[in-house]
């Protein structure tokens, strides 16, 4: 029996993205702990069997003082959990929790990037001088990592290329993967129903879409457009006047997003960059395309012309375009979902993929 600490942001992201990963690792036997940088799930993380530290720290902030209190805090719980390995995932515990657990005297540090973030998407001069900061932290911290694993290949050439990393510390793996029983094949029902499910960020493409569906729904007016996803960055103010003129509906944060992509006929998501286009990767195994961007982390989740199609970045007319394609040729729809059904089972199997990750922690 090993003890494994995972180090992540939200506790969100223990129950919603690590899950199944932990179970597997308790089902052979391991004994599982987790730091994260708030709370509010932890009646459901310790119901999992999983002992809860938590770090009060804003996800994404990039206070000075408050980052350099990190490394200090983390520090002293893994001291005190003394695992045999720590896992870390996204920007702050791939940085700073590495650095942590070295410094706690951890020999067996594992790392996850899932998606560079706006730090390496954004290149305004404040962000191209917290890139440099970033990337020095990089590779300061994973220096100490064993195996770093990513969730494209675009981000994991970028991250050699920029010298954060060596060829022999990387693996491969096609995301975080989806449970295929969970998210289920569901016939499609409504051959109108269009859905965007993301967090309310102007680099997932928010905008982008909300002003794809104003101009479809001229055209074709029974056309049904959602937005699925909580507040961040943008809030419903800011698309007040789509969801004013019927462009879009606005459903929020769900705890469940299956029912809406049973509802839907294609799942839409254009986002700058993503680690990992998970939400494509759902909608696929519920057998729905998806129209995505060509870019870091997306476009390994559809195959274009066969489960979806591939547009640019930042490009309204291509989504329009590729919207009403659908709408006209309305027989296609089943048989690309059917396509991406295939390609989730193919790629996305979260069974396959935690095992992977087991064999090459040595578990």
């Amino acid at each position: 029996m090993k003890k494994i600490c995972f180090i992540t942001p939200t506790s969100q992201q223990i129950i919603g993205f690590r899950k199944s990963l932990i179970l597997k690792l308790q089902k052979e036997g391991h004994c599982i702990s987790a730091i994260t940088f708030d709370d509010k799930n932890r009646e459901q993380i310790e119901a999992l069997g999983v002992e809860l530290f938590c770090v009060q720290a804003a996800n994404r902030s990039i206070n000075p003082f408050q980052t350099l209190s990190l490394k200090k805090s983390i520090t002293k719980i893994i001291k005190q959990v003394s695992p045999d390995i720590v896992f870390t995932f996204m920007l702050k515990p791939n940085t700073f929790g590495v650095l942590a657990a070295y410094k706690a005297g951890v020999e067996n540090i594992y790392s996850m990037v899932e998606g560079a973030g706006d730090v390496f998407i954004k290149n305004g001069l404040r962000w191209k001088f917290i890139r440099k900061i970033v990337c020095h932290l990089y590779k300061k911290s994973f220096k100490h990592s064993k195996k770093i694993f990513f969730l494209n290949n675009d981000d994991k050439a970028e991250f050699m290329e920029r010298k954060l990393v060596k060829a022999e510390q990387c693996e491969m793996i096609h995301g975080i993967g989806v449970d295929l029983e969970h998210f289920a094949y569901k016939p499609i029902e409504n051959y109108n129903n269009f859905i965007m499910i993301a967090r309310l960020l102007r680099t997932k493409g928010v905008l982008e879409y909300c002003e794809a569906a104003r101009i479809v729904k001229q055209k074709y007016p029974d056309t049904n457009f959602f937005l699925v996803g909580g507040e961040v960055e943008l809030t419903a103010q800011d698309i007040k006047e789509y969801i004013d003129d019927q462009s879009v509906e606005y459903v929020g944060a769900v705890k469940d997003v299956r029912e809406f992509i049973e509802k839907a006929a294609v799942n839409i998501l254009p986002s700058y960059r993503e680690g990992f286009g998970l939400v494509n990767a759902e909608s696929a195994a519920m057998g729905r395309p998806s129209i995505t961007c060509d870019t870091n982390g997306t476009r390994d989740t559809v195959i274009d012309g066969y489960n979806g199609f591939l547009v640019r970045v930042g490009n309204v007319q291509d989504i329009v375009d590729r919207v009403i394609f659908f709408i006209e040729h309305k027989q296609i729809i089943p048989e690309m979902g059917k396509n991406a059904r295939q390609f989730a089972e193919k790629n996305f199997d979260v069974n396959v993929i935690s095992s992977f990750i087991l064999e090459k922690i040595n578990l």
